[in-house]
């Protein structure tokens, strides 16, 4: 098939949307002809990439054979709505989470309307779909596909355990040997719930296991409201925020080597959502047990007990027992990591995800 593919969110610029489209492209590109016009920078010039991109495409649509119009998101629905009319091309977009409860006068009218008249609005979660479809999207336009995830040379199976003790350490300054380490990757954003994990998880888990150690890697509007719950508390010796670390790096990589658990405590919030949980895959490539409150599209990324533990949210007891339990016990830690492993490599790997996609491509070309 010919697709151009259209995102707002591309490397260098870095987050989970950056890297779920540069996978997504460089998997599709290779089973497929792709015309990519994409966005790496910052989404204050998002107007001016609008413009770029119309040009680019309507140069591209008038010169080259393309069968489908692939957005990157939802904001990009009024763009692939002008294509769609003009150069009469099946468009689909892809709804991550935040877009699908976002609301304001213009999003919903201008951007949500665009959205309502495209050919299919992919949701990488059923959570999304069952939002969307209550905001007005035609159910029949709504498909459930979940993002993926590259499972060649994806895990720390290589990095010598000691080496990666000792990278972190001297890298951020703290002392991890002989702790309990727990571990959190996100944007530091109400939704992830990590200032309430401290508050109401942490010390509840620290009655139960000694030298427990969380790490936090990541930035954002939090960070301050965090480390003031982590001084209110008494925590400082337990509690390390590390700022943004790189995607993929070897320190990246790591953070899970030297973690005993990785931990999602999100909560709900108005006007965002975890559509998906992309890092919850990740945890599990790199044999790092996960458990996560059941909230929003993460039970779309965690089965319970097959690659995660889920728990009912605002339940902190219940999500600090099943912390404790992995960090009590070794053997069930590396059984569950082992297994975990195996559920995600075989469940989310682009190749199948894109098969997926490559489905619904072949029956709107079907269905003309």
């Amino acid at each position: 098939m010919s697709i151009l593919y259209i995102t707002r969110k591309f490397p260098p610029s870095i987050g989970g949307m950056q890297t779920q489209s540069k996978e997504f492209y460089d998997t599709i590109s290779g089973r497929n002809r792709v015309f990519l016009i994409a966005w790496g920078h910052s989404q204050f010039f998002l107007p001016f990439f609008m413009i770029y991109a119309f040009l680019r495409a309507a140069i591209i649509l008038s010169t080259k054979e393309v069968e489908i119009i692939q957005l990157g998101d939802m904001v990009l629905s009024p763009l692939g709505l002008v294509l769609k009319i003009l150069f009469k091309k099946p468009v689909l977009t892809v709804s991550h989470g935040r877009d699908s409860v976002y609301s304001s006068l213009f999003y919903d009218h201008f951007t949500l309307g665009s959205a309502k008249r495209l050919d299919r609005v992919i949701c990488v979660s059923c959570s999304n779909m069952k939002t969307l479809a209550v905001r007005g999207i035609p159910e029949g336009k709504l498909r459930v596909i979940p993002n993926g995830i590259i499972v060649v040379n994806a895990d720390n199976d290589n990095l010598n355990k000691e080496y990666c003790f000792n990278l972190i350490e001297k890298r951020f300054g703290i002392k991890l040997r002989g702790k309990n380490n727990i571990l959190s990757v996100s944007r530091l954003v109400p939704k992830k719930g990590i200032r309430e994990f401290v508050e109401d998880v942490l010390p509840l888990i620290s009655k139960k296991v000694d030298n427990v150690c969380f790490l936090v890697a990541g930035n954002g509007c939090e960070k301050d409201k965090i480390r003031q719950a982590v001084n209110r508390l008494n925590l400082k010796d337990k509690v390390y925020i590390l700022g943004n670390v790189e995607h993929g790096s070897t320190t990246y990589k790591a953070l899970f080597s030297v973690s005993d658990v990785f931990v999602m405590p999100n909560v709900r919030v108005n006007n965002d959502a975890e559509g998906f949980g992309v890092v919850a895959l990740e945890a599990a490539l790199n044999k790092t047990p996960l458990v996560a409150y059941d909230v929003d599209g993460i039970s779309e990324a965690v089965q319970n007990k097959e690659n995660g533990v889920l728990i009912k949210e605002k339940e902190t007891k219940l999500f600090s027992d099943a912390v404790c339990s992995f960090l009590k016990d070794n053997a069930l830690r590396q059984d569950f990591a082992n297994r975990a492993k195996e559920y995600v490599v075989k469940k989310f790997c682009w190749g199948r995800i894109i098969s997926m996609y490559e489905k619904e491509y072949l029956q709107l070309l079907k269905d003309g």
